[in-house]
């Protein structure tokens, strides 16, 4: 990753802008979360603290209704129960407090004994049952009813209650005042008018059982409010706090605190969308600030990118496009048309690179000319030599090759140097040549790594001539190793150098064969000759006509002999120095044979000829041709002993790699050794070597023969027959371009096309 980025400007300034953009996202998300509810929780206290005062308000109302039937209860009328004094006692006291609707006092039983003023409490009535009275306290404290509304008088009001004690702290009466609900809600509805400029406000009072005491809504008392809104019944467990209830489809958030000395609650509403009007804004005002700064960082981007970032990456593209052949300038494309017309840094720096691709490009012309020209001088000189010359990387991967190496493996250069060629194809293909791959190897191996010769012997089994055909020629190779190296000395290569030395062998051994020739086969004839002719002048003697006829018969058959021995002799150096002329012309085939046969002398060694009844008509040298089937029936008749029989046939093969002629001459004799069969076609060899040479010949007429057909594109071998009682098989291949058709137009024999 920290590779590409390295790469990549754009993705280094995507980095930057991340960097840059996504702290100042996170803060904007963190103070949006952190002052949205540091704004939702200062609503939530305000209508907190509200709550609270108005629950302090309820409390000093109750308060001071409980002080003052404490201090009422202590007056000695009172205590005395003088009905006339307590009457004019209440009197001044409900001028005070009008808040309380009612004064009512009982007996311990809980009788009513006197109630002011007169209403629907009659005297008589029994207040014993009330959960207050039951728990009504001595004097010195009171208690206020915790679930019990009653309607008095057409309103509803709560009880107060104390307890009446004489000196000796004995029970005498329950004073009992009732708080006026209308006067707490009168007093609400005048908190929640100073309130509604700031938004609608509700406030209710509930008691233990969470039914309304009083209200700023307008529900009548006793009615339950947690039917309305249930979450409101953790208000009731004495804690302060707030809440979210939906109420009548609107979202309201109540603030609930216990009233002291009661187990009354003060319930605050307000709506949510009033209560957090200030926070909702804040939040909306900094989404869009974020918004706004996305939308501007993104412009300022895609700005930066459109007119920095692209156009620099788009000059990186080019630049790296640039190569020093091309024809046409990349930095001429219509992708940098418009930067090459900018006039700042970037149209600056985009022209700079259209002068040093024009540079680049002169200069690689002139380099590429000398270049070239060098290569040219290289390439011929390595075509030039006679050697194979091949070289490859340090990983064994084929860098170059010449002709000589590439037509000898039979391995077009195209192939071999392509990307796809296979190293180990041309291994293959060397092991199927060589005579002892192993050995070769083992050799190579000790040569690479310096502890062996630098210079390999071996034999190959063929080698392939100009028309990719194999040639089953036993040739002797002498291959020199050598390393490539810089001028540092680091290696960068391996070269082989393959030295075709066959004829560099055979000339020591065609030295001691021209000696033996010299010696045994031209010596012969000569003394031979001489003898008949030393003879023939003798004066002494006298040779009747017959016998003169003989010895002169003797000296031309001599004189024959060593014409052929010399007409071989340079036959076969016109071969090996690749000066042989061809004298092509249409022949039938059967002509040559008859020829052939006649020539050969083979009166004594019957010949059957077995030919189809449509036979060709080839344009070739006939006399060589003549000479090749001459020689090979005059081998069979040598070798193939007494009673040996001659077979000659013809079939015409229409495959597509070896399409042409194949012409057979088979014997029933011995046959040869199965190791010999390629060796009897090289120079001056003859199978039965060992013996003493004769008026046999001296080895060069089936060479001969193969350096005849090899120059008319064709193949020659010989191989052992398995039917018909065993002997040998010669058979000569001649390709379909020699065959002359009829209506053709005929082209002259080209000697190019033939070698």
């Amino acid at each position: 990753m920290l590779k590409i980025l390295e790469r990549k400007i754009t993705l280094q300034l995507l980095v930057f802008y991340a960097l840059f953009v996504i702290p100042l996202l996170l803060g904007g998300l963190e103070l949006y979360f952190f002052q949205y509810n540091a704004l939702q929780q200062s609503a939530q206290q305000a209508d907190l603290a509200l709550a609270q005062s108005i629950a302090q308000n309820v409390e000093t109302q109750v308060h001071n209704v409980g002080q003052e039937a404490m201090e009422l209860v202590h007056s000695q009328a009172v205590i005395q129960l003088n009905r006339l004094q307590m009457l004019s006692l209440f009197t001044v006291s409900k001028q005070i407090h009008p808040e309380i609707s009612q004064y009512v006092i009982c007996d311990p039983s809980g009788k009513v004994v006197l109630n002011y003023p007169a209403g629907p409490t009659s005297c008589g009535q029994n207040f014993s049952g009330p959960d207050y009275f039951q728990k009504v306290p001595r004097g010195n404290s009171y208690v206020v009813s915790a679930d019990r509304i009653i309607q008095s008088g057409g309103s509803y009001v709560v009880p107060v209650a104390t307890g009446i004690s004489d000196g000796h702290n004995h029970l005498i009466g329950v004073m009992i005042l009732n708080l006026s609900l209308a006067q707490l809600n009168a007093h609400l509805k005048a908190v929640q008018q100073q309130l509604t400029a700031n938004g609608e406000v509700r406030i209710w009072i509930i008691d233990s059982n969470g039914d309304t005491i009083a209200n700023t809504v307008g529900v009548s008392p006793r009615s339950s409010l947690l039917r309305r809104i249930p979450s409101l019944r953790i208000a009731l467990r004495g804690k302060a706090g707030n809440l979210v209830a939906q109420d009548e489809q609107r979202g309201w958030l109540y603030s609930y605190v216990p009233v002291s000395g009661t187990k009354w609650a003060v319930a605050v509403g307000r709506p949510v969308d009033a209560t957090f009007a200030t926070a909702i804004s804040f939040q909306h005002s900094l989404i869009i600030a974020l918004v706004m700064l996305l939308v501007g960082a993104s412009v300022f981007w895609f700005v930066m990118h459109g007119w920095v970032v692209a156009p620099i990456s788009r000059l990186a593209q080019a630049v790296a496009m640039m190569r020093p052949d091309q024809t046409v300038k990349v930095t001429a494309s219509k992708r940098l048309a418009r930067e090459k017309s900018r006039q700042d840094e970037i149209g600056r720096l985009v022209n700079a690179f259209s002068t040093m691709e024009e540079e680049m490009h002169e200069l690689f012309r002139k380099s590429d000319a000398q270049s070239h020209t060098r290569l040219q001088t290289l390439d011929a000189i390595m075509r030039s030599m006679y050697e194979g010359v091949l070289l490859e990387s340090p990983s064994g991967q084929i860098v170059y090759a010449n002709q000589r190496f590439t037509r000898f493996v039979g391995i077009s250069a195209q192939e071999m140097l392509s990307d796809s060629f296979q190293e180990s194809r041309l291994t293959e293909r060397l092991e199927a040549l060589m005579e002892a791959p192993e050995a070769y190897h083992e050799a190579l191996a000790s040569a690479e790594r310096g502890d062996g010769p630098q210079v390999i012997a071996f034999w190959m089994r063929g080698y392939y001539n100009q028309f990719g055909q194999l040639v089953p020629s036993r040739r002797h190779i002498r291959m020199r190793l050598f390393e490539v190296r810089d001028m540092t000395g680091q290696l960068i290569g391996r070269g082989k150098i393959f030295n075709d030395v066959t004829q560099q062998s055979e000339a020591e051994q065609v030295k001691k064969n021209l000696l033996a020739i010299v010696s045994h086969e031209l010596r012969t004839p000569l003394t031979s000759i001489k003898g008949y002719a030393t003879s023939l002048l003798e004066t002494d003697v006298e040779l009747d006509a017959a016998t003169q006829r003989d010895f002169l018969q003797r000296i031309v058959e001599e004189e024959d002999r060593m014409a052929e021995l010399v007409t071989s002799l340079l036959e076969m150096s016109q071969l090996e120095a690749g000066t042989l002329k061809l004298v092509p012309d249409l022949y039938r085939l059967d002509t040559l044979i008859e020829r052939a046969v006649k020539a050969a002398k083979s009166d004594n060694l019957p010949i059957h000829i077995a030919l189809p009844a449509e036979l060709p008509v080839l344009r070739v040298d006939g006399r060589r041709i003549e000479m090749v089937l001459r020689n090979i029936l005059e081998n069979a008749q040598r070798y193939a002993g007494d009673g040996a029989e001659v077979e000659i046939a013809m079939r015409y093969a229409r495959d597509q790699e070896d399409e042409g002629i194949f012409l057979t001459i088979a014997d029933n004799g011995p046959g040869l050794p199965g190791d010999l069969t390629e060796r009897i076609f090289e120079r001056f060899y003859q199978v039965d070597s060992g013996r003493r040479r004769g008026s046999s010949g001296v080895g060069l007429g089936l060479a001969i023969c193969r350096g005849f057909i090899e120059a008319h594109g064709g193949r020659i071998w010989a191989e052992n027959r398995t039917e018909n009682g065993g002997g040998a098989i010669f058979t000569i291949w001649l390709p379909q371009r020699l065959v002359h058709v009829r209506g053709a137009q005929n082209n002259p024999f080209e000697l190019g096309r033939a070698l």
